[in-house]
């Protein structure tokens, strides 16, 4: 196992090489000029060639990369052009909030993805099957952003229960921080319930038709321990992999919520570093993100070999 683990490592840091370089090459060949971004189109040419300069500009392309990667390495991503402050500081406030809302949201969907969708195959074909098919279905499909939209229209708008903007960490202020944040982890949690509902429900049908399964119930054991000790148990093994997507899904996708209702976290900022070509936050936000997906994919083929024993890394 650590050989694996290792391994994988080195596998990860060539993945984030690849992207790095892939993200800062598409940043500097898209259109517009970022001094004009980040000062205006009134700069005067000695200001413009003076921060031209301090960007590094004016030297090629892979020197330009080869100088940040070295930077980044020592814990130096640069100097955000939109904030005019070290990229690491404006991270910083961030990136806590995103992680904190992804993680609710993740924890919140994961046992009750899973346990509607033991219901629905242990009840399949009857009412409660049907009706938590019909809305894991309905709800998978809908935009985050749309919901948002719609929940704060009538929440926050028509009803006023909860307000439509802001963030509060609950250590702060738990009851600001429980009508601030209940609207988007809702919005978060809600794709992940009904992609875990349906890849449960699929599994566990899979599962429950068995030999191992009936001979189970032939020895007189409860149908509860049947389905929660012998058929969950392998049931999980597909999840696993849908659970470690959806995490890294909530990250990525939490920018169109943190921009409906107004949050300070990374995406918001990565939307806003985009349309203001500040590269250096875009990259640190595209490297931050690839991490934790690389991070989550080891961990959920970790939790392969924990979950069934059958499986062993070579």
């Amino acid at each position: 196992m650590g050989h694996y683990i290792v391994k994988r490592v080195g596998q990860m840091a060539v993945i984030l090489l690849l992207i790095s370089i892939f993200v800062f090459l598409l940043m500097s060949f898209i259109p517009g000029d970022p001094v004009y971004a980040m000062m205006g189109e009134e700069v005067s040419q000695e200001e413009y060639d003076r921060v031209y300069h301090e960007l590094e500009l004016d030297k090629p392309v892979m020197v330009r990369y080869v100088s940040w990667l070295t930077k980044a390495f020592r814990g130096n991503l640069g100097q955000s052009t939109q904030f005019h402050k070290p990229t690491v500081d404006v991270l910083s406030e961030r990136v806590p909030v995103t992680l904190y809302l992804s993680f609710i949201a993740f924890i919140i969907s994961v046992p009750l993805g899973i346990l509607f969708g033991v219901i629905s195959a242990v009840f399949r074909g009857k009412a409660a099957d049907n009706v938590v098919t019909l809305l894991a279905n309905i709800t998978a499909c809908l935009p985050q952003f749309w919901i948002g939209v719609l929940v704060m229209y009538v929440f926050s708008l028509k009803l006023g229960w909860l307000p439509s903007y802001g963030f509060t960490f609950p250590w702060d202020d738990f009851s600001a921080s429980m009508r601030q944040t209940a609207m988007p982890l809702f919005c978060l949690a809600l794709g992940g319930i009904a992609t875990t509902t349906r890849q449960t429900r699929s599994s566990m049908l899979e599962v429950i038709r068995q030999d191992y399964v009936r001979t189970a119930r032939s020895k007189g054991l409860t149908e509860k321990k049947v389905i929660f000790v012998h058929a969950l148990k392998n049931g999980l093994i597909p999840v696993i992999t849908i659970l470690g997507m959806r995490l890294g899904a909530m990250l990525g996708g939490s920018m169109f919520v943190e921009s409906v209702f107004s949050i300070p976290g990374m995406g918001s900022l990565f939307v806003k570093a985009i349309t203001s070509r500040d590269m250096p936050v875009v990259q640190a936000c595209v490297l931050i993100t690839a991490v934790v997906a690389c991070a989550v994919n080891l961990l959920t083929d970790i939790l392969y070999a924990v979950v069934d024993p059958r499986i062993r890394v070579e």
